[in-house]
């Protein structure tokens, strides 16, 4: 005799293997602790994986709300062991679609699917967010057509409970009591007016919760609009470059072809470098761009420094900023 199951019975179990499934990898209790906090869950910078540092992300959690911001490779374990699950997670919030500000999505959206999370969050980022997260889901349908087994009962599919919100220049939106503002930086130097300027944006963000404000420039280089953005911020999160520095990393850590040689390797290292100088922040001009805004505090991420460079590089930021400024590491609370 064949067995109807409803809708209602499906959700109900559906919630009863959650709740089964999160006991064999309990996490450790939220905080009852309604405060707003940022911590920076990966502090690497750009596509190379570096052993001390995950790629970009970021959680912010303000009352009840649960925001990941920017979701680079590793996010969701970084989120783990900040003692969140991703199915506590209500909202995504990108920067720019770089992939390793963006790596992480996939990890994330499958294994919440997997996982049978069943609430609905919503994904906000710079145009193109939509089209990305599509082909992510597009990639999870071999496995989530399957109606067998565990997944007899389970009907929902993964674009079920994923809304995507794209984002233009100034637009602004709350997350529970957090305001977010949302400004286009210089992360992308592209002729004004193109098509490529109109299509490809970078945002540094603006979160103004009841009892604190926090900006976020993801990748940026000089920029008028993050400035007045981040004006008199209690928390200014900024990204920080050397750019020859950076240079000499990538040739050490990435032999190069054989043809990179001579005039060929002279123009790959001339647009490389004039990438990080116009569309990243030197130490200098990250201490320059706080101490104009008058930030009262400063967190230093997508940290492409070696150590022995930090001092230094300290010491270039309070030239100019006289605040208190900290080195993110993975996982480090503000």
């Amino acid at each position: 005799m064949k067995t109807n199951i409803s809708h209602f019975s499906r959700v109900a179990l559906a919630v009863a293997l959650t709740a089964v499934i999160s006991l064999g990898a309990s996490l450790p209790a939220l905080a009852a602790d309604t405060a707003t906090s940022w911590v920076t869950l990966g502090t690497n910078s750009g596509p190379i994986p570096n052993p001390q540092r995950s790629e970009p992300a970021n959680l912010l959690r303000s009352g009840d709300q649960i925001i990941l911001v920017d979701s680079g490779e590793g996010a969701p374990w970084q989120l783990a062991k900040a003692g969140v699950a991703i199915g506590d997670v209500q909202t995504i919030i990108i920067s720019h679609l770089h992939f390793d500000h963006t790596s992480g999505l996939f990890a994330f959206l499958s294994l919440r699917y997997q996982g049978i999370n069943i609430e609905p969050f919503t994904i906000y980022g710079p145009p193109g967010t939509k089209q990305t997260v599509a082909s992510l889901l597009d990639a999870m349908k071999p496995m989530g057509e399957m109606k067998s087994g565990m997944w007899a009962w389970f009907t929902t599919q993964p674009e079920d409970l994923v809304k995507v919100i794209e984002l233009k220049g100034g637009d602004t939106f709350d997350v529970g009591k957090v305001k977010v503002t949302a400004v286009v930086n210089s992360h992308f130097t592209l002729e004004p007016g193109s098509p490529e300027a109109a299509k490809f944006l970078s945002f540094s963000y603006r979160f103004d919760a009841p009892d604190r404000s926090i900006v976020y420039t993801g990748d940026t280089g000089p920029s008028a609009a993050v400035e007045k953005l981040a004006a008199n911020a209690d928390l200014f999160v900024s990204e920080i470059m050397d750019p020859e520095i950076a240079w000499a990393k990538i040739e050490k850590s990435r032999p190069l072809p054989i043809y990179m040689k001579g005039p060929i390797l002279a123009l790959a290292r001339n647009s490389v470098l004039t990438h990080f100088r116009n569309e990243h922040l030197s130490p200098t001009e990250v201490g320059e761009l706080a101490a104009r805004a008058k930030v009262k505090e400063l967190v230093l991420t997508h940290n492409a420094l070696p150590d022995e460079n930090i001092e230094n590089a300290g010491k270039e930021i309070s030239v100019n900023y006289k605040g208190k400024f900290t080195f993110a590491n993975d996982l480090d609370k503000f």
